[in-house]
C-alpha cells in the first residue's frame, strides 16, 4: 500500500468526504495560524504519547517525513550544541540534504559533495545476515556490545571520558527497517540499546514514518521493544497518503516554547488545513477500532501462509518475518541464503504481466522490491485485506515463483 502510506486502502469514503469537506471549510491558511484540525490533532497525538510511554510531549508539524527528520535534527542541535548522530546501516530516512547524511546509502549523497555531519553508521541487527556472522540464538545480543565498545576508550574517538561527553549526542533508528527490507530486530535490542545510550546521555530518536500508526500491530512500532524515544518522527499513513503530513514528536524538556520558540523551523505547507483534517480523521478511525488487535491477528494469518511457503520453496525463499501487517519475504539463488537480486527481479516483472489466474479469473501481482540487496519484497497490505484476500495474494505468488523456473 504505497510505502506503508494508505493503511485505509484507496478511495476510501470516509477520508475523501474528510478532505471535501475541509476544501469547502477552509482549504487554505498559511501555518501560522492556528486552526481547529490543528490544535485537535496535535493533542490527540500528544494525549496517546503521554498515555503510552508516562511523559509530556509537544507535537510539531511539517510536509513530509525528510523535512521532519530534519527538524528532528535542528531540535538535537539546539539542545546539544552539536551535529553529529548515529544511524543503522539500512536505516532510510529522506532524501533532504539534513535526511540524506543519516540515510546510510552514498548513493543518494554521491552527487553532491562532501557532508561533514555524515552519521556514524552502525550495523543493524539483521540476524538473517548478520553483519558479524553470528546466529540469533546464541549471539547474546553481540552488536549492542560491539557499539558499547566504542565508548571504552578515548582513543575510539566517540567519548570523553573525563568530561563524560560523547561526541555524537543522537541514534536515529527505524523501530523495524523500512526500506531495508522490513528487517525486524530481535526483542531484546533496543532495550540493551537503550542502555548504552542512557549511560552516555545520547538521544533515542525514532523513525516511524514507515512504522507508525499500526502497520506493526501498535500504535508506534517502537511500542513493541519496550523503550520509550526522545523524539518520534512520524508521517505517511497519518494522512493515508492523501494530502501530505508529517511532524515529529519530543519530550517536553526538548521542545518547550522557551527552548524551541515558534520560528525555530517553519515550513510554508507544515500544518496545512487539509493535511491536518485528514490526520484527525485517521487518528479518530484508530480509536474507534481495536486496531492492535485486528493488525496483528490478519498479520499472524499472513506470517503463518509466508512460512508455509517457505517450507516448501526453502531453496528460493531464504527468510520470511513479520509484525503486524509489515512482513518480509526474502529471495535467494537456490542455497537458501545467497541473495538473488535477479530471481527477485523476475518474480516482480511477472506479477507485472498481469496473466496470472485464480478461480477462473485473470489477475496480475504488485509488488514491492527492498532490501539491502534489492532480493526481498516488502508486504504491507491495507488494514481490512480479508484472510481469503491474503490467500489469494499468496496463491498468485506463487504462480510467479514457479512461472519463472522454480520448483519446489
Amino acid at each position: 500500500m504505497w510505502y506503508s502510506a494508505a493503511s485505509f486502502g484507496y478511495k476510501n469514503k470516509r477520508l475523501h468526504k474528510a478532505l471535501t469537506d475541509q476544501l469547502d471549510k477552509l482549504p487554505q491558511l498559511a501555518c501560522q495560524y492556528l486552526h481547529k484540525e490543528k490544535i485537535l490533532l496535535a493533542a490527540k497525538l500528544a494525549k496517546i504519547n503521554e498515555e503510552k510511554f508516562g511523559v509530556k510531549g509537544r507535537i510539531h508539524f511539517n510536509v513530509g517525513g525528510s523535512q521532519s527528520v530534519d527538524d528532528a535534527l535542528k531540535l538535537i542541535r539546539n539542545e546539544t550544541g552539536k551535529n553529529l548522530v548515529f544511524a543503522f546501516m539500512g536505516g532510510y530516512h529522506g532524501r533532504t540534504l539534513g535526511a540524506s547524511a543519516i540515510t546510510s546509502s552514498y548513493r543518494y549523497r554521491r552527487r553532491y559533495g562532501h557532508f561533514g555531519d555524515r552519521a556514524h553508521f552502525v550495523p543493524f541487527p539483521y540476524c538473517f545476515r548478520c553483519y558479524y556472522g553470528k546466529k540469533r540464538e546464541n549471539c547474546d545480543l553481540y552488536c549492542v556490545k560491539q557499539f558499547e565498545k566504542l565508548f571504552e576508550s578515548e582513543y575510539y574517538t566517540f567519548w570523553d571520558g573525563k568530561a563524560k561527553e560523547s561526541e555524537y549526542v543522537a541514534f536515529f533508528v527505524e523501530s523495524i527497517q523500512g526500506t531495508g527490507g522490513y528487517v525486524i530486530p530481535p526483542k531484546g535490542y533496543y532495550k540493551a540499546l537503550k542502555k548504552v545510550l542512557d549511560a552516555r546521555n545520547i538521544l533515542l530518536v525514532d523513525d516511524e514514518i514507515q512504522m507508525g500508526f499500526y502497520r506493526a500491530g501498535k500504535f508506534w512500532g517502537i511500542e513493541n521493544f519496550g523503550v520509550t524515544p526522545d523524539i518520534i518522527v512520524f508521517g505517511k499513513a497519518l494522512t493515508n497518503g492523501l494530502n501530505p503530513l508529517a511532524g515529529i514528536w519530543a519530550k517536553e524538556s526538548l521542545i518547550t516554547p522557551e527552548k524551541f520558540p515558534p520560528g525555530s523551523t517553519h515550513s510554508t505547507f507544515s500544518s496545512n488545513t487539509l493535511g491536518t483534517a485528514i490526520g484527525l480523521e485517521c487518528v479518530t478511525m484508530m480509536e474507534e477500532e481495536d486496531y492492535e488487535s485486528k493488525v496483528n491477528a490478519k498479520g499472524d494469518y499472513f506470517l503463518k501462509r509466508l512460512c508455509e511457503l517457505q517450507r516448501k520453496y526453502p531453496k528460493h525463499i531464504g527468510d520470511v518475518d513479520g509484525l503486524g501487517l509489515a512482513l518480509r519475504i526474502e529471495i535467494c539463488a537456490g542455497d537458501g541464503f545467497t541473495p538473488s537480486k535477479e530471481l527477485c527481479d523476475k518474480i516482480f516483472e511477472e506479477g507485472m504481466r498481469g496473466k496470472l489466474s485464480a478461480g477462473g479469473k485473470k489477475y496480475g501481482l504488485v509488488l514491492d522490491v527492498g532490501g539491502y540487496y534489492k532480493n526481498t519484497f516488502t508486504v504491507a497490505p491495507a488494514f481490512d485485506i480479508t484472510n481469503k484476500e491474503i490467500d489469494l495474494a499468496v496463491e498468485l505468488f506463487e504462480q510467479c515463483m514457479r512461472n519463472v523456473g522454480i520448483k519446489s
